[in-house]
């Protein structure tokens, strides 16, 4: 092997040991060295790059059923500092996530996930969708009063009455 790949292959293996720790939780997220909040587009790379290593942990904590667990470690992916650009990206993780938790029977994680999440997003489009989302949640667990009122909070973003 050529030093080139020795050296490919070296960061290939520090990735999967990082990974691994993540995986096993050994080391909080929050532990991990800061990522630089410019908005530099490396920056916003590397973000994206831990909030996707975020994401799979998550997954496979769901598919473990270890549903708790999996509602702190997405927590994590929000607290993460984003451009504001960066809203749409988050709500269609917001809405893939709480599709993960009702679809696991856990509807109730996803509404929680929202409603300490939901301060993070600025955007009026954006809370409108969380709105949804929560209406939908509280659809799917039978609370149709709660779903209504999620509903016409949503509406109501949009500007209408």
């Amino acid at each position: 092997m050529r030093s080139r790949e020795y050296l490919a292959l070296a960061g290939r293996m520090a990735v999967a040991v990082l990974l691994c720790v993540l995986l096993l939780n050994a080391v909080p997220i929050a532990a991990l060295p800061s990522v630089d909040q410019t908005n530099s587009p490396a920056s916003l790379e590397k973000t994206k790059s831990m909030a996707e290593a975020q994401h799979e942990i998550i997954v496979l904590l769901i598919q473990k059923k270890e549903f708790e667990k999996a509602a702190v470690e997405a927590n994590k992916i929000f607290e993460m500092k984003w451009p504001d650009d960066q809203e749409p990206l988050l709500i269609k993780e917001m809405r893939n996530l709480t599709d993960q938790f009702l679809r696991s029977g856990q509807a109730s994680l996803g509404l929680k996930l929202i409603e300490k999440n939901l301060g993070r997003f600025k955007k009026s489009s954006s809370q409108a969708a969380l709105w949804k989302e929560m209406g939908y949640l509280h659809k799917s667990l039978n609370q149709i009063d709660k779903s209504i009122d999620c509903f016409k909070k949503a509406r109501d973003l949009e500007g209408g009455k």
